[in-house]
């Protein structure tokens, strides 16, 4: 098995079944107390949603965790576009495939995650959810310099 990983600066939660009667805890730990807070935490469902079926267009993949969700200074690190600065929420997910070439593009810049750089660029997604940043599209963006919010990396040989 080989592990991969997204940092994005969207949110991808996972929340799990949705269909019970206010108050309760989605399997991410929020409180869904209205239909505000509902709305919101089916929004992360269905980015969550199209994260996995954009990763599984190339191949199967298997993974342990739900993504997590951290804060980061962004003018502090090369992941994201320059337009983004200051405190951020941002997302990780790891996941593993069977085949270390599943995303291989062997022509670009990235080798390993080529591909995935390709799939995802300008895939719509709904914001507003709890992300701490304004996006100049609502969607993935992985090729823009400026504007990224999306990076994956490859991890190598996991010990599966």
């Amino acid at each position: 098995m080989y592990t991969f990983s997204i940092t994005t600066l969207i949110d991808i939660t996972n929340n799990g079944d949705l269909r019970k009667p206010f108050p309760f805890k989605t399997l991410s730990g929020e409180l869904v107390h209205d239909n505000h807070s509902l709305s919101i935490a089916k929004d992360q469902n269905n980015n969550y949603t199209t994260l996995i079926q954009l990763l599984q267009v190339r191949g199967n993949i298997v993974w342990k965790d739900a993504p997590d969700r951290n804060s980061m200074i962004l003018n502090q690190n090369k992941y994201f576009g320059t337009h983004y600065e200051g405190k951020a929420n941002v997302w990780h997910f790891r996941w593993d495939v069977e085949q270390v070439d599943v995303y291989s593009d062997f022509d670009g810049e990235d080798k390993e995650c080529g591909n995935l750089v390709k799939d995802f660029d300008y895939v719509p997604i709904i914001n507003f959810c709890k992300e701490t940043i304004t996006f100049p599209a609502s969607a993935f963006i992985t090729q823009d310099p400026k504007f990224k919010n999306t990076v994956f990396t490859y991890e190598g040989p996991s010990d599966k």
